[in-house]
């Protein structure tokens, strides 16, 4: 028997639904016996001559000094030596108990978060574990680009778009109705919330309509959750947690598998660090099974994740003042939002009408169908303003995040002012 039909009857037994929905790539996946395999194995070894990183003999990095004096009391080993490729354990479980601490006092037990290089890479892996050529994608649109590229010109799937809005809500009877469509048959489900890029989160309301739906479903379907903007929540009466929770708490483990990709990138307002950490609620045996064939699919791709933002996290995740800090910046980004959506009252364009937001980074302003979004894009660098289009809905998103408070109006003015020129 091969490793991964070893891996496969593991999770027949133990995660029926996860081995149903495992694509064929995921069916062959399982981390090989090779290097870093045997390396593990040999850890602690007097005389080791299993990896190919230059040290001092002894375990230690042989860092030029160049390097070694630029990272202070870092970890010099996490910093410079290959990290493990499901990530560092002692940052694994850091970020395990800042996710069960935002988690609403969630009881449902969890996997140890696994490392990826980047947000991007997590929801890359998810879909190279599940989604086939003909496995049909439900996205909330409009959405963040990538998935094109992650689930259409990697794997080949083909994106069904459900409409995110209705009556300016939350669609859930669109929901249901994509739901209802692919009954029976393997799906999955991705959940970006708040959103990229209208900046919408659901009410607390809409939340438990989202989870109720996504529980009556038959499966079996996974549901992924791009929780990439956790936290960032401006309005009152929206989602406080991750749904992850909820859906683990309240659908049933045969028909339904959500799991979780989340990163430092925004909740730790750490762009240039790449990690991003996958969670599921797989444990044991299973657990196991899963974590071996993510950890091929990651070496067969970029490797390990990087050790230097890794020592960086850890250490942010154990200082004192870490929460005092994002909520700083929380409230920086509460009170640019604050000002966009008053400006955009005041608009009295009717080429111009924003979806709604309330959290997250961004804006997303409908531009009326005369005029072409790419058209005034492209007019307000003459205006030295910068947005972004998005063609499928016809309409430029603003990303206020990185705007100063000042410059807020200004933008709106400027568009305002390209508009009527076009």
């Amino acid at each position: 028997m091969s490793e991964a039909d070893r891996l496969n009857q593991i999770l027949a037994e133990s995660a029926p639904l996860v081995a149903q929905c495992l694509s064929g790539l995921g069916r062959r996946a399982a981390f090989p016996k090779g290097i870093p395999y045997q390396s593990a194995q040999a850890a602690g070894t007097t005389l080791n001559a299993t990896m190919g990183q230059v040290t001092d003999g002894f375990g230690d990095p042989l860092a030029l000094p160049e390097l070694a004096g630029s990272v202070g009391d870092l970890d010099q080993k996490t910093c410079f030596l290959y990290s493990p490729q499901s990530g560092h354990r002692a940052l694994r479980d850091a970020w395990a108990a800042r996710q069960r601490s935002r988690s609403g006092q969630c009881q449902v037990v969890t996997s140890t978060p696994f490392v990826t290089h980047g947000l991007t890479q997590a929801v890359s892996i998810v879909a190279e574990m599940f989604a086939d050529p003909e496995t049909p994608i439900l996205v909330p649109a409009p959405f963040w680009e990538n998935y094109h590229l992650l689930f259409g010109l990697r794997i080949g799937a083909s994106i069904t778009p459900v409409p995110l809005f209705s009556e300016r809500a939350f669609n859930l009877e669109g929901l249901r109705s994509a739901l209802a469509r692919i009954s029976g048959q393997k799906a999955i489900l991705v959940l970006n919330f708040p959103q990229n890029p209208t900046g919408y989160t659901p009410t607390t309301s809409e939340g438990e309509a989202i989870v109720s739906a996504i529980a009556e479903h038959p499966g079996p379907l996974v549901v992924l959750l791009d929780d990439a903007y956790e936290g960032m929540v401006y309005g009152d009466g929206l989602l406080g947690r991750s749904l992850f929770w909820d859906l683990l708490e309240r659908t049933d483990p045969k028909r339904v598998l959500p799991i979780r990709a989340d990163g430092t990138t925004k909740e730790l307002f750490f762009y240039s660090a790449r990690l991003g950490f996958i969670t599921h609620g797989l444990t044991g045996a299973a657990e196991e099974a899963l974590e071996s064939k993510m950890k091929c699919l990651g070496r067969g791709c970029v490797g390990s994740p990087p050790g230097p933002s890794q020592a960086l996290t850890l250490q942010a995740l154990s200082a004192e003042g870490l929460e005092g800090s994002i909520h700083a910046r929380l409230d920086l980004l509460r009170r640019r939002y604050s000002i966009l959506e008053q400006r955009l009252l005041e608009v009295k364009s009717p080429l111009l009408s924003p979806f709604p937001f309330n959290s997250g980074s961004f804006a997303l302003l409908q531009v009326s169908p005369s005029v072409s979004a790419e058209s005034l894009r492209k007019r307000l660098i003459d205006f030295s303003a910068g947005v972004i289009a998005i063609p499928e809905v016809n309409a430029i998103r603003i990303a206020y995040c990185s705007m100063s408070e000042e410059s807020i109006p200004l933008l709106v003015d400027r568009i305002e002012e390209a508009l009527g020129e076009l």
